[in-house]
């Protein structure tokens, strides 16, 4: 119990240096930019770990050690390559999200990094003595970060159906998207142009929902709108879960490691 209290909160005070660092300071400079590739690197070192991982499972199973077809296999390149490219679409929705959630989705993580914690110790137990000691840990976060980006999504599915409207959002479009791009701005010309894009874009889907939601008739037509436009933000939210995952699994190995109890 200690050392899932002393997990819970390392992983809080990690989580706020990356993200809420973030919120805080990409307004300044480029500088910031340090923390949306922090975020890329966790992001990315979590689909490369498990698709090594399987890889290497798969060499074993069926081609000997020093064949060609083996070395190509356990070859990194291309994993890492494809998969820092696959993670950079979770990063930029996260570089948004983080600026743009509402206060309920954030008080709400506090609770879901307990869940987390909870799920992913969980699984280990349960999995202990029938999956293989060097695959349990990675085996269990994956199956966490399953199971928690249900949740998590059905979570802000709820928030964003249920009365949460951005500020700039007006009955014009061309003055919607305009107070959208002038709610977000960044003295870093690169971040500033990223932030804008993805704003005019929110606020376009925000428009387009809100207008077809008063005007529509059809319940199904409606709620299909609804599921296309948070599906397409959703990315944000599965991208900042499995963060979490990530660093749950690297500060539990850390805190195995040095025999924290």
């Amino acid at each position: 119990m200690i050392k899932n209290i002393k997990l819970y909160i390392a992983t809080i005070i990690t989580i706020s240096l990356i993200l809420f660092s973030w919120k805080l300071f990409y307004s300044l400079s480029c500088f910031s930019f340090l923390f949306p590739i922090v975020i890329l690197g966790i992001v990315s070192s979590s689909f490369i770990d498990t698709k090594m991982n399987k890889r290497r499972c798969f060499k074993n199973c069926y081609f000997q050690n020093n064949s060609i077809f083996s070395k190509i296999l356990i070859s990194s390149m291309g994993v890492v390559v494809f998969y820092s490219i696959f993670s950079i679409a979770f990063t930029l929705s996260i570089m948004y999200g983080v600026i743009s959630f509402p206060y309920q989705l954030w008080l709400y993580l506090l609770i879901h990094i307990a869940l987390v914690i909870l799920i992913y110790k969980k699984i280990i137990k349960s999995l202990g003595g029938t999956v293989q000691d060097e695959y349990l840990n990675i085996f269990s976060r994956e199956w966490a970060i399953n199971i928690t980006s249900i949740i998590l999504f059905v979570i802000y599915a709820y928030i964003f159906y249920n009365g949460y409207e951005p500020e700039y959002l007006v009955k014009d479009l061309v003055q919607t998207i305009n107070n959208a791009s002038n709610s977000i701005s960044s003295s870093c010309l690169l971040i500033d142009y990223l932030l804008r894009f993805k704003t005019e874009l929110d606020g376009t889907f925000w428009w387009i929902v809100s207008n077809s939601s008063e005007t529509l008739k059809s319940e199904v037509l409606k709620t299909a709108i609804w599921v296309i436009f948070i599906f397409i933000n959703s990315l944000a939210i599965l991208g900042i879960n499995r963060i979490i995952v990530q660093i749950v699994y690297l500060l539990d190995k850390t805190f195995s490691r040095k025999g924290i109890e």
